[in-house]
This record gives structure tokens, C-alpha cells and sequence, in this order.
């Protein structure tokens, strides 16, 4: 008697059950646990690829920054990939899944400096309200870098230099970042107000001109003199 009590029980509680979950209520909850629980896997999968994406990142920037001190200061030929793999402290599976080629690790190089060069550019012109004083304000900046780095000259005409020919991508950036520093200067010479003895186009052609000959200059005698004669020029022209 009481066995049949206990299956008389159990199958009035699963077949209250199976009514239950075929009420039309209940089967919009069940569809929002579904979208709640897929939701979840997507987040937690969303969540999972960032951290492997910032994992990736931190390996990049460490095959980056070995590399911009390596190619800066002993210069890219003579840098090899071996000597990058070892001082960034990597495995060398690692570098070739970010690089497949020592070309590519440069374009990548050139591509970041160029990046931070112009950031750190602008924040120092931001610095500056008076619009004649934001153009000398781009020697202050190459003043400082140099300075920082210790008279090593301009990073792209290094890598210029050196492997400007042998690949046409590193050409093409290097290109870049002499064509916007061109139109930095063209955008500034136009709302400086300067003194008009010369065209807005032929300023900031002088400009130009002057500022990588200084900085070549500085390359060679290792020290800044240059680049602030060149300031002192600019500020007496404009």
C-alpha cells in the first residue's frame, strides 16, 4: 500500500509538473532562461577573448619595445630577430605569430612611432595658446626627444637609411610621417598670423626643410644647438 501511495504521489506531481511547464506562461519563462543562459555563454566568451586579446597585446608590445630600443640605437641591420626574441624575454613562436618577417616587425615599428611621435606632438602644441608660439613649439618638442634620446637623430630617416628601398611598405610609412608632419606645419603657419614676408605654402616649406635639417644635424654633432638656432630663425621670420 504504501509503494502504490508513493507512485500514485510521484505521478500526480509529474504530471502537475508537465502541466505546468505547458502553460503558456511558463513557456515565455523557460524562453527567457534560454536567452539569459545563451547571453551568458556569448558574455563569457566575449569575456574570454579580450583576455586573450590583452595576453596578445602585452607579448606585442614587449616585441615592439625591444625592438624601437634595438633599431633605434645600434640600428635595424644590425639588429637581428634572434637578439629581439632574447631581450624581450619571449619564445620565438611568439614573435613569428605577431611578425611573420623582421620587415614586418619594422613597418609595425614605424607604424607605433609614428603614432606616439604625433600624440606627444600635439599634446606639447596643445600646451601652447599664442599661435605663432605653437609653431616654435614643434622645435621645443624635437628639442626634448632628442634630448631623451640621446641625439640618435630622426627615427624614420634612421630606418629611412637603412631599409627605405629594400621593401616598399616601409617606404610608404615612412613617407607618411613626413607628409603629416608637413601638414601639421601647413595648418599651424595658417592660423599663426605670421608676418606675410613670405606665402603661407613657402613658411611652412621652411619650416619643414629647417627642422629635418636640424635634426640631422643633431645626429651628427650630438647636441641640440642646431635645432634651437632653427627655432630662433622661425621666430625672427614669423
Amino acid at each position: 500500500m504504501r509503494l502504490m501511495h508513493y507512485y500514485t504521489i510521484n505521478i500526480s506531481i509529474t504530471n502537475h509538473s508537465a502541466a505546468i511547464l505547458r502553460h503558456p506562461g511558463m513557456r515565455n519563462i523557460m524562453r527567457y532562461v534560454k536567452i539569459f543562459l545563451l547571453n551568458r555563454q556569448f558574455c563569457l566568451f566575449n569575456i574570454y577573448l579580450c583576455i586573450m586579446k590583452q595576453r596578445g597585446q602585452v607579448v606585442i608590445d614587449k616585441i615592439l619595445d625591444t625592438a624601437e630600443r634595438l633599431f633605434y640605437t645600434q640600428g635595424y641591420s644590425n639588429t637581428g630577430i634572434n637578439q629581439v626574441i632574447e631581450e624581450a624575454d619571449i619564445a620565438k613562436a611568439s614573435l613569428y605569430k605577431h611578425f611573420e618577417t623582421k620587415t614586418d616587425l619594422l613597418v609595425a615599428y614605424i607604424q607605433r612611432t609614428h603614432e606616439r611621435w604625433h600624440s606627444r606632438l600635439q599634446a606639447a602644441i596643445d600646451k601652447v595658446t599664442d599661435p605663432k608660439d605653437k609653431l616654435l613649439a614643434i622645435f621645443d618638442y624635437h628639442i626634448e626627444r632628442q634630448e631623451i634620446r640621446q641625439f640618435g637623430g630622426c627615427p624614420f630617416i634612421k630606418a629611412n637609411d637603412e631599409a627605405g628601398t629594400s621593401d616598399p611598405r616601409v617606404l610608404a610609412e615612412i613617407q607618411a610621417t613626413k607628409v603629416h608632419s608637413k601638414s601639421i606645419i601647413k595648418k599651424l603657419v595658417a592660423a599663426s598670423g605670421h608676418q606675410k614676408n613670405l606665402t603661407d605654402q613657402e613658411l611652412s616649406e621652411l619650416i619643414f626643410f629647417t627642422l629635418e635639417g636640424a635634426l640631422t644635424s643633431v645626429s651628427v654633432f650630438k647636441q641640440t644647438a642646431e635645432l634651437k638656432a632653427a627655432k630662433k630663425i622661425i621666430k625672427k621670420l614669423i
